[in-house]
């Protein structure tokens, strides 16, 4: 049933996408592929979570050095369309649980900000922040549909090839998987028509 409604939920991002990038004039795609590391939430209050965020006593790193795939649509000049699938073993805190997702997001490109905070801003550093909903599934446990946001950076050393780090939060929408912070590093290629 799990696999009938994440097969569903592919095809209608599939279709989706399609019909978005036929509208797109730019036409721009970039692809990304990197490592992606999960840090389940702990604290409750604030303080306890910023804490947990900038700790990697807890993180549970990729066991593949290709464990994130990314395919991006350029929506305009500063929204993108992301679609993102990952991997990942959480071997600290729980018993070798592999960890899968597939998320949607919009990323929001924040260049217009940094030319404003700054004067200027650069083809080379590009950031964004991101908002989207995903489907992640721990092995043995269940999945569920959780929501996404966070922020990232693209770092581009020509105008078709970069890195990309993006970090953000998949917050839990009930109680099968708990919420937690995924961080990912890749290597992002940009395409076009």
């Amino acid at each position: 049933m799990k696999g009938l409604k994440l097969g569903i939920i592919t095809i209608l991002t599939i279709v989706f996408v399609g019909n978005v990038s036929a509208q797109d004039s730019k036409g721009q795609w970039a692809i990304s592929a990197g490592v992606n590391i999960v840090d389940v939430r702990g604290g409750d209050d604030f303080s306890g979570r910023f804490n947990d965020y900038l700790g990697n006593s807890d993180w549970n790193w990729a066991n593949s050095p290709l464990s994130r795939i990314t395919a991006e649509t350029y929506l305009s000049d500063a929204l993108t369309l992301q679609i993102a699938g990952s991997l990942n073993k959480l071997d600290n805190g729980f018993d070798d649980v592999m960890h899968s997702s597939f998320d949607v997001n919009v990323k929001y490109g924040l260049d217009a900000v940094v030319s404003k905070v700054f004067g200027k801003s650069t083809k080379y550093f590009s950031p964004f922040a991101y908002l989207g909903a995903g489907y992640t599934s721990l092995k043995g446990v269940g999945g569920e549909a959780m929501l996404n946001y966070g922020f990232g950076v693209n770092c581009w050393f020509t105008d078709t090839v970069g890195v990309v780090y993006q970090a953000g939060t998949k917050e839990q929408l009930s109680d099968v998987v708990p919420s937690h912070y995924q961080h990912s590093i890749g290597f992002v290629f940009m395409l076009s028509k």
